[in-house]
């Protein structure tokens, strides 16, 4: 923290201590300040027949016309203190209680009379016990203090000097005494509470800090989450297409579609009787561009990168919004169909080979060519009766198959995956015929048949 922190916090915990003493004053000033009523009654009661009544009740008028004005000053205070008005309510207090004690210190002046020396250590023991008494309320502001105690105090006690008798002088030099004690306890509770409103600073400026630290962490954690976020949707995201990658499709769509047959398995074992479309399920096409090195070799890759955009746009209009299109690598591409039937499945194949053979694909220097593509799909559920004898990753490796064939007989054809046993009820058949995918294909159970 360089210099000019320092300075500032400093001021600020100065400003607050300050602030925090006018505070506690004004409080415990509004409780104390009926103690004046009372105690210049009782004098006027116990005084009636010593002092003549109408000095007496002149006495107590004005103390007590005084305790009302300073009322009046704290209901100002209490409506509109600002915080950086606080220096002048303490020169506003500290006048106020010089006047205070002084209109009660006059006493000495007016009520003391030396031949009733009873009434006089009477009234000598009600200022003490106004000193005594500001001690409590007034410590926490030493000038406050000092300007009431001694004027309420000392002068009574230069009265007690001035009479100049045994008695008086010997009471006189133990109010000395008294007011010493006095003065020192108020020193010492006062730099107690100082210690103590320097720490409530530091520690309400140690919560506030930890606030801030806290909503700033708050604020950090959730710009993590959202950046985290959008780092998951990019990493599942092809750059080049803006189609969905193998990472969305393997780690997001795979478990999705695994749920739905297991609650399809449910449903066919009759735990769920809700009824349900046999005949709808998911469909998943494997594409892959015929010849596509020729493209890189003849036009470049760059033109090659334009044909894989054209040809991913090409796929999207052929799909509905709800169905999956996602490029799983080089010139690979892979359509998932969400709760299809599975003779539309054969029929959106062929749609999407026609679409690529009859559209013209633009690549650098604006030249114009065309391509085709191979296509292999698949049926899921694979077995109408037991959904769930067939995980996804057959049906990846089958499709896979079945794209394999279609370049193997010539290109630009789509192939489909079915089997002989579909229907079949025994569970263990079709259990051996998943255990084993290519001895399946050998002996037919597992067939590839060309469409169109």
């Amino acid at each position: 923290m360089g210099t000019d922190d320092c300075r500032a916090d400093n001021s600020d915990r100065h400003v607050y201590v300050e602030i925090e003493r006018t505070r506690i004053l004004v409080g415990n000033l509004a409780r104390s300040m009926p103690t004046t009523i009372l105690n210049s009654i009782i004098i006027v009661i116990v005084m009636w027949n010593v002092i003549p009544s109408p000095q007496l009740i002149v006495w107590c008028l004005i103390n007590i016309g005084f305790v009302l004005v300073r009322y009046l000053m704290l209901h100002f205070y209490w409506r509109g203190f600002k915080r950086s008005d606080y220096i002048l309510w303490q020169r506003l207090l500290m006048v106020s209680f010089l006047i205070a004690g002084t209109l009660f210190g006059s006493s000495g002046i007016f009520l003391m009379d030396a031949a009733r020396l009873e009434y006089l250590v009477f009234l000598y023991f009600i200022v003490g016990g106004m000193v005594a008494g500001s001690l409590g309320s007034y410590h926490n502001h030493l000038a406050m203090f000092f300007s009431y105690a001694v004027t309420v105090f000392l002068l009574p006690t230069g009265i007690l000097f001035f009479l100049g008798t045994e008695v008086t002088f010997s009471m006189a030099i133990l109010g000395l005494v008294f007011f010493v004690l006095m003065s020192v306890n108020a020193k010492k509770m006062n730099q107690d509470l100082s210690e103590f409103l320097v720490l409530r600073y530091d520690n309400n400026l140690l919560v506030e800090q930890f606030n801030q630290e806290k909503l700033n962490t708050e604020k950090l954690n959730r710009e993590l989450v959202l950046k985290n976020n959008r780092l998951k949707d990019i990493s599942r995201i092809d750059p080049l297409t803006g189609l969905k990658n193998r990472h969305y499709l393997f780690d997001i769509l795979k478990p999705r579609i695994e749920k739905a047959i297991n609650s399809l398995w449910i449903e066919r074992k009759g735990f769920d009787q809700r009824e349900k479309d046999d005949s709808c399920g998911y469909g998943v096409i494997s594409i892959d561009i015929d010849h596509f090195k020729r493209v890189n070799d003849n036009y470049g890759h760059d033109s090659g990168d334009m044909v894989l955009k054209q040809f991913s746009d090409r796929l999207c209009e052929t799909i509905r919004q709800d169905d999956v299109v996602g490029r799983i690598g080089g010139e690979e591409f892979v359509i998932i169909l969400k709760d299809t039937k599975e003779d539309h499945l054969s029929i959106l194949a062929e749609k999407i080979r026609h679409h690529v053979e009859n559209s013209v694909f633009t690549v650098t220097d604006d030249r114009k060519i065309n391509i085709t593509c191979s296509i292999g799909m698949i049926f899921y559920p694979f077995f109408r009766h037991h959904p769930g004898n067939m995980i996804v990753e057959h049906v990846f490796y089958l499709v896979d198959k079945a794209l394999y064939v279609a370049k193997e007989n010539g290109r630009n054809r789509t192939v489909k995956v079915l089997c002989s046993e579909r229907d079949n009820h025994d569970s263990r058949l079709l259990k051996s015929i998943t255990a084993d995918l290519n001895q399946a294909i050998d002996t037919q159970q597992i067939l590839f048949e060309f469409c169109g």
